[in-house]
């Protein structure tokens, strides 16, 4: 079985979590907040072709949700130590995105009956937990994103061709040979330099996929004006963190908002937007503002620490979105942007987003 960094996350989430069956919360820096956690009953994942159950009593029982015959029972120290030798042998290897193998953990994947590292998922839930609430009493299900900080930085909104974003060129129109040039140019920050040059307008037109428009617009109808001028600005080499970006809509204040509310409105839009993203929305397909990720988010620590985001601390989830992502440049090749256009008598531009986080 092979996977990686951010894969075998997935898995030492597992094996961490059925260890020590509590999940504590984290504050908006990561750091575990004592007095908020969820003690765990069930343990679900899903598996290539099945889902199991890792109930924690004593032990832990392992059992196949499709036949519900008993796959394992084993001793929980048997998990403790094998998340240990998991974290030690992700932490080992150099590479930040490769997949290999830990011969290691055979026996005991063996064991468990588990065929993957990551777990078979559609949305934006990983894995599910059955726990104990403390502050209600209640036994909820709760699904969780998992992210990992032991790899390469997770992506927070993948690229695709529905996340482009179309701008108008006007006041100048490009030659053929004046287009080479600009297509010429690696980097993005040299473009812009070069169309202003030429005294080129940009203008933010829309969002190209319409269904991502709309899911934009359940947070507010100027949402794809906002993020297609914060989106500019990072092409144009101003900033990529997403809270300098937000910053700069705040100075240009293109929705006209009243100086004294401008700096609230702009970063609680974009904090909204971003938990949507987080925990539901995807740029394709339309959205009704209901939360997949029912749970919220796991966070795998460089220290092997596991903490969650839950509804209790959504104010510290969102500050964490806020100040740990940034705008990121994908493939243009693969997602068709960064190319002069002839559209209907007018030259476009389409530029794409991307949010990866910092760390």
């Amino acid at each position: 079985m092979k996977g990686n960094k951010g894969e075998w996350s997935e898995l030492y989430t597992l094996f961490k979590l059925a260890a020590d069956g509590r999940l504590y919360a984290a504050d908006a820096d990561t750091n575990k907040i004592p007095t908020i956690y969820y003690d765990i009953l069930q343990i679900i994942r899903k598996q290539k072709d099945d889902k199991q159950k890792y109930i924690r009593n004593g032990s832990i029982k392992v059992i196949s949700e499709s036949t519900g015959a008993e796959i394992a029972t084993i001793p929980i120290s048997e998990f403790k130590d094998n998340a240990e030798l998991l974290l030690n042998s992700i932490k080992a290897v150099k590479t930040k995105d490769g997949a290999f193998e830990i011969p290691a953990l055979d026996g005991f994947i063996s064991k468990l009956k588990c065929n993957t590292p990551k777990a078979k998922s559609s949305d934006k839930t990983d894995i599910i937990l059955v726990v104990h609430d403390a502050q209600t009493g209640s036994e909820p299900t709760l699904g969780f994103s998992i992210k990992s900080q032991l790899g390469s930085p997770s992506t927070l909104f993948n690229a695709s061709g529905a996340t482009n974003f179309i701008y108008e060129l006007s006041g100048h129109t490009l030659t053929e040979s004046e287009k080479d040039i600009f297509h010429g140019f690696k980097k993005f920050k040299d473009k812009f330099e070069y169309l202003d040059s030429l005294d080129v307008n940009v203008s933010f037109v829309k969002a190209d996929n319409d269904i991502f428009n709309s899911n934009m617009m359940l947070v507010d109808t100027n949402m794809s004006l906002i993020i297609g001028e914060m989106l500019e600005n990072f092409y144009r080499g101003k900033a990529n963190k997403v809270k300098e970006l937000t910053g700069l809509c705040v100075a240009n204040n293109s929705c006209k908002v009243s100086d004294e509310n401008k700096d609230v409105f702009y970063a609680y839009k974009i904090k909204e937007l971003m938990t949507n993203i987080a925990l539901g929305m995807m740029p394709a397909s339309p959205w009704s503002g209901k939360y997949e990720a029912t749970g919220g988010y796991i966070i795998v620590k460089e220290d092997g620490d596991v903490l969650c985001y839950h509804i209790y601390n959504r104010n510290e989830f969102r500050e964490y979105l806020y100040n740990n992502t940034k705008f990121d440049t994908p493939s243009k090749s693969k997602h068709h942007f960064g190319v002069i256009e002839e559209v209907d008598g007018k030259q476009i531009l389409k530029l794409n987003l991307q949010i990866r986080f910092v760390k």
